[in-house]
Parts: structure tokens; sequence; C-alpha cells
């Protein structure tokens, strides 16, 4: 079995819609299992996620070529911050280390407090995430900018 979001390829993120293909028993178990677990997605998110499969693939390209070029931008502001990072392939979202002397559920408070940054700390996404935040790149341009100007002015690094 495989199973699909819409979350990065439709920038859907949170709508919490996606589907599964495989083996018709597996699917059905699946299915099963799903219908006990999970209530009915909203309407109009099943509209929206039919609109999006219709997409010509252009339209996809063109989302992702945004993601592409804000990705690179957002690694080029952190750089002049001096703030290490690694490039991430494939996805709208950023893993940071955090600075030295802080742990991640600190350094997300102390961005949110101070700055009016909102980040996941890694240790949200288990114990291998100590040390690291996930920032998304979902954020328009200059919400990302505005952010960026607030970290800097933090000196962190």
């Amino acid at each position: 079995m495989e199973t699909y979001t819409f979350s990065k390829t439709f920038n859907m993120a949170g709508w919490r819609f996606g589907f599964a293909v495989g083996n018709a028993s597996i699917i059905r178990a699946f299915k099963k299992l799903h219908t006990h677990s999970y209530s009915t997605v909203f309407g109009a998110i099943q509209d929206a996620a039919i609109a999006a499969l219709n997409l010509p693939a252009e339209r996809i390209a063109q989302l992702t070529a945004v993601y592409h070029q804000r990705r690179e931008w957002v690694l080029r502001r952190l750089a002049a911050l001096r703030w290490p990072a690694r490039d991430a392939q494939g996805t709208f979202f950023l893993w940071l280390g955090v600075p030295p002397g802080y742990r991640s559920q600190e350094f997300a408070r102390l961005l949110l407090q101070e700055a009016h940054i909102l980040v996941a700390p890694g240790t949200g996404f288990g114990a291998g995430g100590e040390g690291f935040i996930r920032i998304s790149l979902t954020a328009g341009d200059e919400a990302l900018s505005n952010a960026l100007d607030r970290l800097a002015r933090l000196a962190l690094f």
C-alpha cells in the first residue's frame, strides 16, 4: 500500500487529506480501520481536493518553483545571520540547529516570546529532534522577511 498527502503538492497542509492505493484486500482493511478512526473530511475540503487533482501540471510546477526560490532566499538570509542551515529538498520545511546552550523547546519559546516567531521544536517529532527547530516556508515572502528581520535583531549567532 502507498499513501499520498495533498499537503505539499497542493499546499493543503493541515487539511488532513490524502489517499491510498494498493492491493484491494489491503485497501479494504485500511478503509475499515480508517472508518473507525476518523470522521469524514468536511465536504468543502473534498471539493478542493478534487479541484487540486484537476490542476494542470504547470500549476503544480509553479508552486514547486515558489517554494524552491523561497527556500534558497531564506537559506541566504540565514547564512547572512551566520545561522548554519542545510538545504532540504522536496519539502517546504527547514530544520535548523538551535544555538549552543539552548534546548529545542526553550529556543522555540524564546523565539515566540522575544521575536513573535512561531516555530516547531524538534522534540515534537521525537527524541531525535532535540537540538533542532522546524520552520515552515508556507508563509508569504513578506511575513518571512519580517520574521527574519526580527530574528536578526536578537543577534543569537
